[in-house]
């Protein structure tokens, strides 16, 4: 016979006498099987909850910050808004008066759908949702507006968001891609790009759209609801990066070495900056040194300190950016 013969009638010989005790462990086993199945099936499933709560607690977690994001750029355009030149803001109350004037003549009796979708329109024309220039008049006073931020109540507390904001503003480009009237609704999408009028120049892009529901009585809009096809946290993170591929500024440095995670750019950019700041108070606190006065083992000898040692590394940093440059150029 051949080896595999062998091997066959081995294996033949010993398997012929298995088929009792076979299923006897077969059956003897399956509870235990099954047991193992059950644990098996509860710490995946105890896996998966936690999984769960631990993404529920991140999102929760994005949206406070994203939030918070919001509440931020809120309170820096009532700044903005409150720094604006008296003249500007006397055009803006005698405007607004106009406004308000040509509102309340013309907020007598509903409104038809024909009139809500040309006054729609025609804020549309001006760029409403992010320059605060429409007038508005096709929404109730009290409309919900909510995007993917946060929501809120008031047609004022909008016109005055977006007025303010909408001032930071350059180059704004609003393209309106759809116009779809529904039965309750209007729906609409768009593109929206604009340069942010900060010191190191962000480029603000999005899509999305907006719906308007209208109110079935008096036939104004009485929610404003905005969606973007883009990830709240990516629109946060534009921010940060300057629309110039070129660097033009110390700002804009300190934001490119940001963004790409170098802490010696970072540095260099912002050096200049901390001597401006460091150099007259240390200057002051030698000079009250030398008169006797000292501030050490209080919080403010933590300051002088601290300010002392950011002097000293900035005033290490300009050498090292000039000799930089020579061998950049």
């Amino acid at each position: 016979a051949t080896m595999a013969h062998a091997w066959l009638a081995m294996s033949a010989g010993l398997t012929r006498p298995a088929p009792v005790a076979r299923r006897a462990s077969s059956v003897s086993t399956r509870p235990r099987f099954a047991a193992r199945r059950v644990a098996t099936r509860r710490v995946a499933a105890r896996a998966s909850s936690e999984e769960s709560s631990n993404s529920d607690a991140k999102q929760a977690g994005a949206g406070a910050g994203l939030k918070a994001v919001w509440y931020g750029a809120e309170a820096v355009g009532k700044v903005v808004g409150a720094t604006k030149t008296k003249d500007a803001v006397d055009d803006a109350g005698t405007g607004g008066a106009v406004s308000k004037a040509t509102t309340t003549t013309s907020d007598a009796g509903p409104f038809t759908r024909e009139r809500v979708l040309v006054l729609l329109k025609e804020d549309y024309d001006t760029n409403y949702f992010v320059s605060g220039l429409g007038d508005l008049a096709a929404y109730d006073p009290e409309c919900e507006f909510s995007d993917p931020f946060v929501s809120f109540k008031g047609v004022d507390r909008f016109k005055q968001n977006v007025g303010n904001l909408g001032g930071m503003m350059r180059n704004i480009d609003l393209k309106i891609t759809q116009w779809e009237e529904g039965n309750d609704e209007l729906t609409t999408s768009w593109r929206f790009s604009c340069i942010l009028d900060l010191p190191w120049r962000p480029k603000l892009a999005a899509a999305g759209g907006t719906t308007h529901v209208f109110d079935t009585t008096t036939g104004k809009v009485v929610k404003h609801i905005e969606r973007w096809d883009i990830e709240p946290g990516k629109v946060v993170k534009q921010l940060f990066v300057p629309a110039s591929k070129l660097p033009e500024n110390r700002w804009e440095v300190f934001m490119f070495s940001l963004a790409d995670g170098d802490a010696f750019g970072c540095w260099m950019a912002a050096s200049t900056g901390v001597v401006r700041l460091t150099a007259p108070w240390v200057a002051v606190s030698l000079a009250a040194k030398a008169a006797g006065i000292s501030a050490e083992g209080t919080a403010l000898g933590t300051v002088d300190s601290l300010a002392f040692w950011l002097l000293c590394l900035a005033l290490v940093a300009e050498p090292v950016r000039f000799f930089k440059g020579i061998i950049g150029s």
